[in-house]
This record gives C-alpha cells, sequence and structure tokens, in this order.
C-alpha cells in the first residue's frame, strides 16, 4: 500500500524542527511528508496561483491573511502556532557591537543582509521597525543604510550571507541564529514590542488529504511538537 503523501509549504525560517517534527507525524500517521521551504510570500504566491499544498506555515500574519481572502485556507484549521523574535547578527570574527538601531548609518559594514522585503517576512518586520526609527533630522534609520541593503529570497540565505563574510551584518530571527552559533553573533535584539513576529498555520483548500492535512496541523500543538519548537527557540502557542 501506498502513503499517503502531504506537500507542506513552510517559512525557511522553520527548516529544521519542522523536518524534526515530521518524522514523528510520519511515523505515526503512515504518511509521507514533502516540504518547500521558501519566504512566505513567495510560499503565497505560489498557493494562489497554483494551488498544490496540503498545509502552510508562514512566518507573519500578512500572506496568511492574502491566501486566506483568496479562498485558499480550509476552513476552521488556521490557528496561531509560535511567535519569534528579531535579531541583528554579525559574523562571529568581527568587532561589530550596537547598543540600537540609531547605531546602523554609522557603521562601517559593507553590506546589510536582510530578506527581501517585498516577499520574505524578515525583510518587511526589519523594513517597518528601521522605518519607525529616525535621527534628530528626522531620516529614517531604514533610508539611510538603505544604499548597503543586500536582499537575500528568504531568511537562511540573509544568515548565509553574514557567515560567509566578516564585513557583512544583517537581521534574522533569533531562532536562525541559533542553528549557527559558532559562526555569527547577536550584536542586538529588536525589543519584542517594536515588531511582534507571529506565524499562523492552516490546512488548504487544495489539499488532496484533507483530513490528514488537518491532522498536521492538529499535531504541531501536540506536547511533542511543542516541546521541539520551543527547544529550538521559538515562543509557543499551545493554545492555537
Amino acid at each position: 500500500m501506498v502513503s499517503p503523501t502531504l506537500t507542506v509549504y513552510v517559512a525557511a525560517s522553520l527548516t529544521d524542527v519542522i523536518q524534526e517534527i515530521g518524522k514523528n507525524f510520519e511515523a505515526g500517521h503512515g504518511a509521507k511528508l514533502v516540504y518547500n521551504f521558501a519566504g512566505s510570500g513567495s510560499l503565497a504566491q505560489q498557493i494562489m496561483s497554483a494551488p498544490r499544498a496540503d498545509v502552510f506555515i508562514s512566518a507573519n500574519v500578512h500572506w496568511m491573511d492574502e491566501v486566506e481572502k483568496h479562498g485558499d485556507v480550509a476552513e476552521g484549521t488556521r490557528k496561531l502556532l509560535l511567535h519569534n523574535a528579531l535579531v541583528v547578527i554579525a559574523n562571529i570574527s568581527s568587532d561589530y557591537t550596537m547598543s540600537g538601531p540609531l547605531d546602523l548609518p554609522g557603521m562601517d559594514f559593507k553590506f546589510f543582509s536582510v530578506g527581501d522585503p517585498g516577499h520574505v517576512p524578515a525583510g518587511s518586520y526589519t523594513k517597518k521597525w528601521l522605518e519607525g526609527v529616525t535621527d534628530a533630522d528626522g531620516k529614517s534609520v531604514w533610508s539611510q543604510i538603505e544604499s548597503r541593503l543586500s536582499p537575500a529570497p528568504d531568511v537562511r540565505a540573509a544568515l548565509a550571507q553574514v557567515e560567509s563574510k566578516s564585513d557583512i551584518i544583517g537581521t534574522v530571527y533569533r531562532t536562525d541564529s541559533m542553528t549557527a552559533a559558532d559562526k555569527v553573533k547577536i550584536i542586538y535584539q529588536v525589543p519584542t514590542e517594536a515588531v511582534r513576529i507571529a506565524y499562523p498555520v492552516a490546512a488548504l483548500t487544495s489539499s488532496t488529504s484533507p483530513e490528514l492535512a488537518r491532522a498536521f496541523v492538529d499535531f504541531l500543538f501536540t506536547p511533542k511538537a511543542q516541546k521541539l519548537l520551543s527547544e529550538a527557540g521559538f515562543i509557543v502557542n499551545s493554545a492555537g
């Protein structure tokens, strides 16, 4: 008998932990999970233009809202899975330090690596944060460093840029920085009141295995899955 296959579209920042959770789900449900990891905007656009996914986990509310408005979210399945924090990172070998966002324009980094704000939630969170911080002349920090931006297709690509060069800094989620603690260091954590980072999950109307898709969404809220998410540094929302 062929095992049913579930296609899960997942924000890139969840790459490692979702595969670990997926192994537990596969073992208990006799199913095979296939993943598509990318920036949430790219995933949402794929879902809306050519729906082939069973489950979507987004790194921000906006892209899930867009998918839901398009009619692609299965009724009653959308839940808030977890929260994350945004951090500024530097290569472990660098001497960069910062006490706040107003330090950024005067720092001598070559590039500021960030997920493309048009498609990657980590990038849009960064842009929103830095556009909201202005100097004494009323200029936003974002406008002052924009010429040094190095847009990346997803948050893991932004992380890789900082890992590879000592003169690049950037923003990623705290959980991503934890996966490369031997290569990068956190030089600033953005206050949670400045940026609220939420990850919703939902089964999709395009699913060819709707009951299994709902089962996977529910599985993400089990103690075993929640423990793995917590260990990866996420702030879980066990109530859904």
